[in-house]
């Protein structure tokens, strides 16, 4: 096995996530959603019921799409009416090879971190890239699933 392998193996989720969790309760309104995105400068949130269970997370996208293209009051609509369901999720003992793997499998570039069923992180596939440069390839895949026309793709 080559000293890259090796490598980029032992390096694992756990070892790069986010552990500094952005959360909102599920009936939260939206516009505190914004402001906890904001106030963190993060793109994404958890959504959470109760103080352990992952219910769903909630991107800048999300926000986009779901209320202001479609002229909602952020002050009424409830996280969980947007956020996106099931969270795809990732052990904190996987590497950052499967990370990436599930990504692309998932066409999603956040994966939210468990240890025991319990939400400890986030990882993304900024993350991923800043910390294993040879991920590359794996993400490049997920790009153009998520961003390249199909009629455009190679």
């Amino acid at each position: 096995m080559s000293s890259t392998k090796v490598q980029a193996a032992a390096i694992h989720v756990g070892d790069v996530m986010t552990s500094d969790l952005v959360t909102v309760q599920e009936n939260d309104k939206v516009s505190t959603t914004v402001r906890r995105l904001l106030k963190r400068s993060v793109g994404s949130v958890l959504v959470m019921h109760g103080q352990d269970h992952l219910v769903g997370i909630i991107t800048k996208g999300d926000v986009l799409r779901e209320v202001v293209m479609r002229h909602l009051d952020p002050d009424v609509i409830k996280a969980k009416e947007i956020m996106s369901e099931p969270v795809i999720t990732i052990d904190e003992n996987s590497t950052l090879e499967e990370a990436s793997k599930l990504m692309i499998s998932k066409k999603v570039s956040k994966l939210a971190v468990l240890d025991d069923g319990i939400p400890k992180g986030i990882i993304t596939s900024t993350d991923i890239i800043r910390v294993e440069p040879l991920q590359v390839n794996y993400l490049e895949e997920l790009v153009r699933a998520r961003f390249v026309p199909r009629d455009l793709r190679q």
